[in-house]
């Protein structure tokens, strides 16, 4: 009798330890709705315990749609283990739905859902006010599981490759060389003389923080005038600008000091991204001289363009001994290439959309597409904007060119809605494997 009674205090010990310790661990997550911060009484069960494993290395960002009237839904980007109970839910109740799908209610609904929390201390209207509304943000962060180093205005974080977040909310996205990259620019193809400095110049005024040039398009000097301009105007600040150039073939021989010629153009200390233009016989060695500029600290991140396939980027990685942060390839709704992204992201490389219209001479085709002008109309929006939008919710930096003031800010007007996911299958359908681009 008494050696069972000190097997049940073992096992009620046990318990309890196994339940401090999950409270614990659920302490250390917090949630935040855009940016503010929510307190939340965690559920102790395995999808609790689950996401606590997801965020041990890096923030859970979702981003949600209003629903129904009485709650926010967003996708993880995870399959969570359930366990599916009808509940009748309250305002502040978080729950998982159909394994992969999280939501914040600030009504209440009766359904089959696997509680995971609560928000505590917020009145039904203090719900309503801060998720009654489109494009919010949910971010779920633990406390203390990585160490920052602030850079002027832009965060590096030591991260894993794989560790590619997009931060719609703050407009950016997190590259696997730890630096934040906008996720929305300019793009200068073509763009020359005056008319290239005007763009950048108005563009910087709009509030766009990325621009994209490179040797090969001639017109890097007249970018580094309009960011100089922008910056003894207070308009801008060096380190909130993200500047992107490229090594042109012609200097495939000479990618040291073309370097050194770019950082002069731009007048500029350091070059934010650098890209390998292009495929060309002297792959190799161009990429090792991105990676020595890196190590001079006069790169921070580098890449490549123009490579498609599996295969180009495998050959770029037998010999890289800094993985590129990203990929520039064409990319827009009538050439979605997810085979690609699917693959290079497990190296949290993200791929960066330049044709996002489908290029000058083709743009019409993609704004009068009928699925484009339907979901407009029903977002309010321009199909510039619809296509832009469908870019960065689906893990596309997007980098649309134009000489016209009013275009510039009507691309940069896109972090205000959020397309539903019924929407961007709509969307994903119009891909036909289409490229408009030769090279």
């Amino acid at each position: 009798m008494k050696m069972k009674k000190i097997l049940v205090f073992i096992v009620l010990l046990l318990a309890n330890a196994f339940v401090s310790s999950a409270q614990s661990k659920g302490e250390e997550m917090k949630l935040y709705i855009d940016n503010n911060e929510v307190e939340v009484e965690w559920e102790n069960n395995d999808s609790v315990n689950q996401i606590i494993e997801l965020t041990k290395n890096s923030d859970l960002i979702i981003n949600s749609h209003r629903f129904g009237g009485f709650e926010q839904v967003g996708e993880i980007g995870h399959n969570i283990v359930s366990n599916n109970k009808q509940i009748t839910t309250k305002p502040g109740d978080i729950v998982l739905y159909n394994g992969n799908n999280l939501v914040v209610f600030f009504g209440s609904n009766s359904w089959s859902y696997t509680k995971l929390g609560s928000i505590k201390n917020k009145t039904q209207s203090d719900l309503k006010a801060l998720l009654d509304k489109n494009g919010v943000v949910i971010t779920i962060k633990r406390e203390n599981k990585t160490a920052s180093i602030e850079i002027n205005n832009i965060s590096k974080e030591s991260s894993k490759k794989d560790d590619t977040v997009f931060d719609l909310a703050n407009r950016r996205v997190k590259l696997n060389s730890g630096y934040y990259m906008p996720t929305n620019g300019l793009g200068t193809w073509s763009l020359y003389g005056d008319t290239a400095f005007n763009s950048v110049y108005s563009a910087l005024k709009a509030g766009v923080r990325l621009i994209d040039t490179a040797q090969y398009y001639g017109n890097e000097e007249e970018v580094g005038k309009a960011l100089k301009k922008a910056i003894e105007e207070k308009i801008v600040k060096r380190e909130e600008v993200f500047i992107t150039t490229k090594v042109m073939p012609s200097n495939y021989t000479n990618a040291r000091n073309s370097i050194n010629e770019s950082l002069v153009k731009l007048q500029v200390d350091y070059i934010d991204l650098f890209l390998l233009h292009q495929p060309g016989s002297n792959d190799e060695s161009v990429y090792k001289a991105l990676e020595d500029g890196v190590k001079e600290n006069k790169i921070r991140s580098i890449g490549i363009s123009n490579y498609y396939t599996k295969e180009a980027f495998d050959k770029v990685m037998s010999y890289a001994t800094i993985t590129p942060s990203v990929i520039q390839n064409e990319n827009h709704i009538f050439y979605q290439n997810n085979e690609l992204k699917d693959y290079v992201n497990k190296y949290g490389v993200v791929i960066e959309s330049y044709f996002p219209f489908c290029g000058r001479g083709n743009t019409r085709e993609s704004f009068n597409n009928d699925v484009i002008v339907d979901i407009a109309k029903k977002y309010n929006k321009t199909p510039a904007q619809i296509i832009l939008r469908w870019n960065l919710q689906s893990n596309y930096i997007a980098i649309p060119g134009s000489s016209n003031e009013s275009h510039i800010i009507e691309n940069n007007s896109i972090y205000d809605f959020v397309l539903s996911e019924d929407d961007m299958r709509r969307i994903l359908a119009i891909n036909k494997k289409q490229r408009y681009a030769n090279w």
